[in-house]
């Protein structure tokens, strides 16, 4: 189908819990970013998981017109994957994925709740590219190319310590750089904050921040901020870069994040 959307989903383990959870993921990527022990505690605390993968990204369709993808269209499609699970969802938002997620929020929709990992800041990455480009000027002279030719003009081990500053075994970064993809350039551009994206502040129940300290993408600064605009409660992985899923000192997360999809549960379930 034209307008195919690859969601895969993970049948809860435990007990089913009232609300289910969608994963969004962030640049470049697809519904594989979320590897199997990251959604198994998920699972099997009773929540029926489901991965997305972005128009144009992963299986979904609309890789030949990949710049034409706005945020507005990964909006949509966070739109139809919550209709399409007929149940309340959480979304956990990554990156550039927590962009579309806040576009969504800007159109009314009201998922039960949402956690805005490693995300882009409410008023764009424009202040965070410029950190980069004093702070880190190999890195955001590489993100440029990237934007604008693609991966394969990209030198991979900038990119590389950039995104894992932790460090990452060669097999598993070689096996995540073998499915990385070009991103929409118009994409990106709505995602450095103009037009807005975001919803106003103060303006969203149930919203969750966490950043890396490490995060050379999104720096703490920036997910302070959005933590404040939102009024939402922030944590700070200790050590973690910008995929904190793909590294031991990001799993941190999985513990914050069970404990606010609890709260979020029994609110559903008061509500019913």
């Amino acid at each position: 189908m034209a307008d195919h959307l690859e969601c895969i989903e993970y049948a809860p383990t435990g007990p089913e819990q009232p609300i289910d959870i969608i994963l969004v993921h962030g640049i470049s990527s697809g519904a594989w970013m979320w590897e199997p022990d990251l959604i198994a505690p998920f699972t099997d605390a009773g929540y029926r998981t489901w991965a997305l993968s972005l128009s144009g990204h992963g299986n979904s369709a609309g890789r030949d017109r990949l710049n034409a993808h706005r945020l507005a269209t990964y909006a949509d499609d966070i739109a139809k994957a919550m209709d399409n699970t007929g149940r309340p969802v959480a979304l956990l938002a990554h990156s550039l994925g927590g962009a579309a997620a806040q576009k969504l929020l800007a159109s009314g929709a009201q998922p039960a709740g949402t956690a805005l990992l490693c995300s882009v800041p409410p008023y764009g990455l424009w202040r965070a590219s410029m950190e980069m480009f004093w702070r880190h000027p190999r890195l955001w002279h590489e993100m440029g190319k990237y934007s604008l030719f693609g991966l394969p003009h990209v030198n991979i081990g900038v990119v590389r310590d950039g995104l894992f500053p932790g460090g990452i075994a060669d097999a598993r970064f070689d096996g995540f750089l073998s499915k990385l993809q070009n991103e929409s350039l118009a994409a990106m551009m709505d995602a450095m904050g103009w037009p807005p994206f975001a919803p106003g502040p103060l303006s969203q129940d149930n919203l969750l921040v966490i950043g890396g300290s490490r995060d050379r993408f999104v720096p703490l600064i920036d997910t302070y901020m959005t933590a404040a605009y939102y009024r939402a409660p922030v944590h700070i992985l200790q050590g973690a870069g910008h995929m904190p899923m793909y590294e031991d000192a990001g799993r941190a997360m999985i513990p914050i994040l069970l404990d606010w999809l609890g709260g979020i549960s029994g609110q559903a379930v008061l509500a019913a």
